[in-house]
């Protein structure tokens, strides 16, 4: 059945005349004519009895126009979609992210990108560099947005920026006052860290703690805000990436490591680009932008 002239056929019904449907349709007369003719062979039946220069719809063709109705109508808004889709404006988008780049350089732009895409579903997950790397090559996510995943994987990775680890101290401590901290200064001392599959304990363990192990007590602790709860209730020091953020005035700093100055590079991890869809790819262009404008800048060069 040839949806074109289903769209004659409703029009047709609508006006009861072929000549106004042809004017509103924008064909000659008798494309009109010759579409509901092969409607009605098509179909066995008769659709419209003439009255005159009028036509009436017979009750086969009162169930027709019904029925061709809802029909345009869906074809129309799948038309809609696909648009949509294509200019990203709808569809769906999964990614993931570490913490606490997550809540402290994406949650404004993630805020932004719903506010002005509100058709396209988004859905943002938090976790472990080495799982998100994961779940990416697995199709399970379109992006990731972590340290660089292992070259086995097989994924592009932009870099974005790199991070320092700090000491995060109550402002009642000693060492507060410092502008930077050495790993001699913490002997003594209980330092809360990250689980062992993050990636900020990797570089903790890698850079700092062999060779200062005998010299302070190590506390795992599953999340930052945790250890930030914990700092600000006076226990241990914190080993984070150096944000602004997760420091509270009157009550909270973060000093860099002064003598080892541990660096990890976070980027947006994926797979093919081909094989992304426009919101997914909006969405890694207004986090560039956001995290790194002077990256952001250079790619459009």
């Amino acid at each position: 059945m040839d949806l074109r002239a289903l769209k004659t056929f409703e029009a047709c019904v609508r006006h009861g005349h072929f000549l106004k449907a042809a004017e509103e349709l924008q064909y000659a007369p008798s494309t009109v004519t010759l579409q509901i003719q092969r409607l009605e062979a098509d179909l066995g039946v008769s659709l419209f009895v003439r009255d005159g220069k009028r036509v009436i719809v017979t009750e086969a063709g009162r169930w027709l126009q019904h029925e061709a109705s809802v029909l345009l109508k869906s074809i129309g808004a799948m038309r809609q979609t696909v648009s949509d889709i294509a200019a990203g404006d709808n569809g769906s988008v999964r990614f993931a992210a570490i913490e606490p780049v997550a809540s402290q350089r994406l949650a404004g732009v993630i805020a932004h990108f719903c506010k002005t895409r509100p058709k396209v579903e988004l859905t943002m997950e938090v976790g472990g560099s080495r799982s998100i790397a994961e779940r990416v090559r697995a199709g399970e996510l379109e992006f990731g947005v972590c340290s660089a995943p292992p070259s086995k994987l097989m994924l592009e990775f932009e870099p974005l920026i790199e991070e320092r680890l700090g000491v995060m101290l109550n402002m009642n401590h000693p060492l507060a006052d410092r502008d930077s901290i050495t790993a001699g200064d913490l002997a003594g001392l209980t330092v809360l860290v990250k689980e062992p599959t993050c990636i900020y304990r990797e570089l903790w363990e890698t850079a700092i703690y062999p060779a200062e192990q005998n010299q302070f007590s190590c506390m795992e602790v599953g999340s930052f805000f945790v250890i930030q709860q914990m700092v600000k209730a006076e226990f241990g020091i914190g080993i984070v990436p150096i944000y602004s953020g997760l420091e509270q005035e009157g009550s909270l700093v973060i000093r860099p490591l002064a003598n080892l100055n541990p660096v990890i590079t976070i980027g947006i991890a994926y797979k093919d680009k081909n094989f992304l869809g426009k919101a997914a790819l909006l969405l890694m262009e207004a986090i560039r932008a956001s995290v790194n404008p002077s990256l952001h800048c250079q790619l459009h060069d």
